[in-house]
């Protein structure tokens, strides 16, 4: 099951928070899941994204940075036990069934020149320790084919668990594969340049379901997603 963050100023333990939500958002403003009301602490510091028993660490371009263990991190895997430090606060990850392997794959998608630093998408899968016999044969069957650019026609079958798209070194959204089916959520909402749009709409930070020939549109590239007979 998912983990939990221990918040604790000086020693002292103020809180515990599950993350029992898909992304959680860490900052001093009060639209945030977990907040810290500190000066040292960004409006929107920091989130954490939570597939399945696995939970990653963003920092939201802090004027102070975020860290792990003592170092600064800009994106980071948790494991069990890990010290996150935020302005003068600490938040320990507690999680004794996170996953340890590394199944890391990053497949490069080209597009014509001309498009400045969005001339390339990755996908990229992250580790997670799904069961891998999901039930629905239609699910199994999902692939996303590229529309538009260089790399038109090209497909990918979505096997694994997750999977990254976004540019080349910078995650921007990602594709949870669950038993009811597969779910985008945006991963950088940072810049308006990341906008994620499913069939034309912005999805803004909320995880949508994916229906067959959905297409989905981020950074000019056209993506659809469908099941494959």
């Amino acid at each position: 099951m998912p983990g939990k963050l221990e918040l604790s100023f000086n020693a002292n333990k103020l809180s515990e928070f599950p993350l029992d939500k898909e992304v959680i958002t860490i900052g001093r403003k009060n639209d945030n899941d977990i907040c810290i009301d500190n000066l040292a602490v960004s409006g929107h510091h920091a989130k954490l994204l939570t597939i399945f028993d696995d939970s990653f660490l963003e920092d939201l371009s802090s004027t102070n940075g975020t860290f792990v263990n003592g170092k600064s991190i800009t994106k980071h895997p948790l494991r069990n036990g890990d010290v996150i430090v935020i302005g003068k606060h600490e938040l320990r990850y507690i999680n004794e069934g996170v996953s340890t392997g590394d199944d890391d794959k990053t497949i490069l998608i080209r597009r014509p020149p001309g498009h400045g630093s969005h001339s390339e998408a990755a996908l990229q899968t992250e580790p997670s320790d799904l069961n891998a016999s999901l039930e629905k044969e239609n699910i199994d069957s999902a692939k996303l084919q590229i529309l538009n650019g260089k790399g038109a026609g090209k497909e990918l079958p979505l096997v694994k668990p997750s999977v990254r798209l976004g540019k080349s070194g910078a995650g921007v959204v990602q594709i949870n594969k669950r038993p009811d089916g597969h779910f985008i959520v945006t991963l950088d909402q940072s810049s308006s340049a990341n906008t994620l749009l499913v069939n034309g709409e912005e999805i803004g930070a909320r995880a949508v379901k994916l229906h067959n020939h959905d297409v989905i549109e981020i950074n000019r590239l056209k993506i659809e997603y469908f099941l494959s007979n």
